[in-house]
């Protein structure tokens, strides 16, 4: 009765103006409304995103066909969506991938795909359409002249496969530029730099023992001396013998007495490349040692009448003892690599001198290891305890690391000779002897005469210096007598008791021997001031490049020394020739940027 009155009493009108239930309905249209709205913009977001993917790929994409303008369309096309591939993973599918040839120049990248909607779909189920375009052009001015400067020290022992890659990828990237008006040159460099050892080259080396560094360390040292005791003939040394038993090499021993000795002296003019003559089993492999001031850090071509112009060969001295077993008699060091011992030597080399004080062996171990260091006589001809498997050798090569490849379009013999590159102990990095060929190779007088002549403009080839080094300028190692190993600068121990490093000294040498200042090296007196030296010789090799109008591109590697750091980014022709890579990804990224810029590639649109 109660809900009948109610229902009486409401009736229609009542049921008309009850809205609750059309409140309802407004909220549930409304709801769908907000949550189609709201999958809009998670949609429209996650398009963005992938978009933005889309476009950094296609950009890409475009500089990898131009850059890929020698090969036939289907290549190009091919190697650009291989890159698109790459940069974009699983973030796409069902992508349309164009690449066409633009008749004014360059490429033209387009890329296209469907993207199904997820929360928007309540609004509409229609999928949107994603599209990116780019292209791209190389403004280089072929022809264009490269060499490649690689740091292949022992340091990079764990990263030489990312700097082959890395260095593969650029060359083929180089030459592909334009045909056969772009070349390359490769210049693997450690402590020393091989430039080959053809036949040809030896048109610049000193094989006489003329250049003033040939020799300089076994020239005129006392290895010995014999007193009254043993039977000294008053007034002269005449009745000593000028010559070891069984040595049938070139030189002699130089008696000269003082007071009651006769002392011992190895000859002067000796030459490297004759004491390689008298190893019956080992060559000169191709490397050489920096040349004297100022030509260590020019173009100069090597002249016959200028010895200094000339080019040493790099010879590591045998350093004394049992060959191949290690110095630990002489020094208390066990490693013979480091000492480089492969030849056997006695103080009976030295014929008539029983050695027993000062230069001597028995009462003094130091003075045993210079005279069997300094002592020319063992380089008889015999064989030697050689080691050479890299990346830790033994002999007179040791450390020398694979030879230059002059300029050439051929990428087969670059591909293989980067491929053949490894890590090489011993010396230490020399990262100023490795530009210097980087800028020989460039230049077309000799040692390589491959590179194009500059016009007056310097207008008519573009010549560029890729140096990578993954560590600062050094000298390493702990030779008994010398201090350091072996390098292109020679010895520590060189510099610091024996070189002639006061003028008044310097003018007496070139008044003795006619070589006159700067010629003869300077006095460095510990392993910082050798690094300095080298340090501001690269520096200034850097602006004598530049000034030729060679371009530098530098990239140090891993390396956090500040100074080396400043030396490098100093050295580049401006700082976006500069890149610092601390892993093999961004050491192939600096790469391929170089290549880019050396391409001038750049995206028009």
């Amino acid at each position: 009765m109660v809900i009948g009155q109610f229902t009486t009493k409401r009736g229609r009108r009542g049921l008309w103006r009850d809205r609750r239930g059309n409140v309802a309905m407004m909220w549930a249209l409304m709801g769908t409304v907000l949550i189609g709205l709201i999958g809009i913009t998670v949609d429209f977001t996650r398009a963005q995103a992938i978009r933005n993917a889309m476009q950094n790929a296609v950009d890409g994409a475009a500089l990898v066909a131009e850059r890929s303008s020698n090969l036939s369309m289907a290549a190009r096309t091919e190697a650009a969506r291989a890159f698109f591939d790459a940069e974009v993973g699983d973030q796409v599918s069902n992508v349309t991938f164009n690449v066409v040839e633009l008749a004014d120049g360059g490429h033209r990248v387009t890329a296209s795909m469907p993207m199904p909607m997820s929360l928007a779909r309540i609004i509409s189920n229609d999928s949107w359409t994603l599209g990116v375009a780019a292209e791209a052009q190389a403004n280089a001015s072929p022809p264009i002249e490269v060499a490649l400067v690689l740091d292949n020290t022992g340091s990079m022992a764990n990263d030489m496969q990312a700097l082959r890659d890395a260095a593969s990828d650029l060359t083929d990237d180089l030459l592909r530029l334009d045909g056969d008006t772009v070349r390359v040159a490769l210049v693997p460099f450690v402590a020393q730099v091989n430039i080959g050892n053809e036949q040809s080259h030896l048109a610049w080396i000193d094989q006489t023992g003329a250049a003033p560094y040939n020799g300089e360390l076994l020239e005129d040292r006392s290895i010995a001396y014999t007193s009254t005791s043993n039977g000294l003939v008053t007034g002269n040394c005449n009745h000593l013998a000028t010559q070891p038993a069984g040595y049938t090499g070139p030189y002699r021993i130089v008696w000269r007495r003082s007071a009651n000795r006769c002392y011992a002296f190895t000859p002067e003019g000796i030459s490297h490349m004759q004491l390689f003559n008298l190893i019956t089993n080992e060559e000169w492999k191709g490397c050489v040692e920096a040349r004297p001031e100022p030509y260590d850090i020019n173009d100069a071509a090597p002249v016959l009448g200028d010895p200094a112009s000339m080019f040493v060969p790099f010879f590591w001295m045998d350093t004394g003892g049992t060959a191949g077993q290690g110095a630990s008699n002489n020094s208390g060091a066990a490693n013979y690599r480091s000492y480089n011992s492969y030849l056997s030597d006695t103080p009976g080399d030295i014929p008539g001198a029983t050695m027993t004080s000062s230069n001597g062996t028995s009462s003094n171990a130091q003075d045993q290891r210079e005279a069997r260091f300094f002592n020319v006589f063992k380089y008889r001809n015999t064989a030697a305890s050689l080691d050479t498997s890299a990346p830790d050798t033994r002999g007179p090569n040791r450390g020398c690391p694979t030879p230059i490849v002059p300029l050439t379009t051929n990428n087969s013999t670059l591909q293989s000779n980067i491929a053949a590159m490894r890590h090489w102990s011993g010396g230490g990095t020399n990262q100023a002897e490795g530009l210097a060929w980087g800028w020989r190779v460039l230049t077309p007088g000799a040692p390589f005469t491959e590179g194009e002549p500059f016009n007056a403009a310097r207008d008519n080839v573009r010549k560029v210096i890729v140096l990578m080094s993954d560590g600062e300028n050094t000298n390493v190692g702990s030779d008994a007598v010398m201090s350091s190993d072996y390098s292109a600068y020679n010895h520590l121990g060189l510099w610091r008791d024996y070189a002639s490093g006061n003028l008044i000294t310097q003018l007496l040498n070139g008044i003795l021997y006619g070589i006159l200042p700067p010629q003869y090296r300077r006095s460095i007196n510990s392993s910082g001031g050798y690094v300095t030296y080298v340090n501001n010789r690269e520096a200034q090799l850097c602006a004598n490049i530049k000034n030729d109008g060679v371009e530098i591109y530098t990239v140090i590697f891993r390396e956090t020394d500040q100074a080396t750091e400043n030396l490098m980014r100093n050295c580049a022709s401006s700082t976006g020739h500069f890149y610092r890579a601390d892993n093999a990804a961004e050491l192939a990224a600096a790469f391929d940027a170089i290549g880019s810029g050396i391409g001038a590639l750049r995206l028009t649109r």
